[in-house]
């Protein structure tokens, strides 16, 4: 069986993975001598080679070895034109391709689509992820998860579907008796990996609430916060209210439209009411919000808008007035 993974989703693919091994060595598994895994990145050997030695040899316990080639993407292109001369011979192999994209134009796209089978592992769109993550949470780990608590992961970890899980993992190694996996619990363990928690400062935002505004960017500055993550973030979700208001105007229903953003429909339509939210603010306004933020990232990137100060007057004046 020749079997090729396209897409970023590291978790699902690692998944797939393990069921391929298990299918192909069974209770081999874990012998060291019945598999190969051959790393595209690695410069020290000629990799198109060593797959096809790999997978003509037989190792001491089984008839044949499992190859699985990681980070096929970074193939170089010889290397990809005698895989897939090879791959037309139909050769009976068990070999796994693990890519994070292959363009379909290429020859060993079209090698792969005629003599193996091909399985797409899209990474969820971010929008998508707190929907993701309560899933994870119940099926595989088989635990409860506050919403607001798959929003903190999802702000903080991004779409690092690997990422996700093994911190998933650690919270529950650290506190494996929960019967759900709280907020309070996800924020003792898990450190942000990305710019800024956006939730952090997009409710007296999207509330036009001038004061807790000010006090919260104050907040994100003193603790190291830097205006280009700031802004960043309020682009972001500027745009979503933006987008929010649209549809409310179009006459769509607020859970369709948590349904359409892949949100939850606890938080968007009661804990945090985005479509009220939406509501404060006229489209006309968010466009130049919007701008403004764009604006100011070049600012603040160029050095025009370069001093502490500067840029918390510049962030203020957004909701300021």
């Amino acid at each position: 069986m020749i079997l090729s993974l396209i897409g970023g989703d590291l978790f699902s693919k690692e998944r797939r993975i393990e069921l391929f091994l298990s299918e192909s060595l069974k209770d081999l598994k874990d012998d060291p001598l019945s598999k190969q895994i051959l790393y595209a990145t690695d410069t020290n050997i000629a990799i198109a080679d060593k797959v096809m030695e790999s997978c003509a040899s037989v190792s001491m316990f089984s008839p044949e070895q499992a190859v699985v080639v990681r980070r096929a993407e970074a193939l170089k292109a010889a290397d990809m034109h005698t895989l897939a001369e090879w791959l037309n011979t139909n050769p009976s192999s068990s070999l796994l391709f693990e890519f994070e994209k292959l363009a379909a134009t290429t020859d060993l796209y079209k090698a792969l689509k005629k003599h193996a089978t091909i399985e797409k592992y899209e990474l969820p769109r971010p929008w998508e992820m707190e929907k993701w993550i309560s899933n994870l949470t119940v099926t595989h780990f088989n635990k409860a998860i506050d919403p607001l608590a798959c929003r903190y992961l999802s702000e903080a970890l991004g779409t690092d579907t690997a990422l996700i899980a093994a911190e998933i993992e650690k919270i529950l190694l650290f506190a494996p008796n929960c019967k759900e996996i709280s907020i309070d619990l996800v924020k003792t363990m898990v450190v942000p990996q990305r710019e800024i928690l956006a939730f952090e400062i997009r409710e007296s935002f999207g509330n036009r609430d001038a004061s807790a505004f000010v006090r919260k960017l104050r907040e994100l500055l003193d603790n190291g916060v830097t205006g280009i993550q700031i802004a960043s973030a309020l682009y972001h979700y500027s745009v979503r209210l933006l987008h929010v208001n649209s549809l409310l105007e179009q006459g769509m229903p607020p859970k369709e439209i948590a349904k359409k953003l892949g949100a939850n429909e606890y938080l968007f339509c009661i804990k945090e009411n985005e479509p009220q939210r939406a509501k404060r603010w006229n489209k006309q306004l968010l466009c130049r919000i919007i701008k403004r933020l764009a604006d100011l990232d070049f600012e603040i990137k160029s050095g025009q808008c370069s001093s502490r100060m500067s840029q918390e007057l510049a962030l203020a004046a957004l909701i300021v007035r």
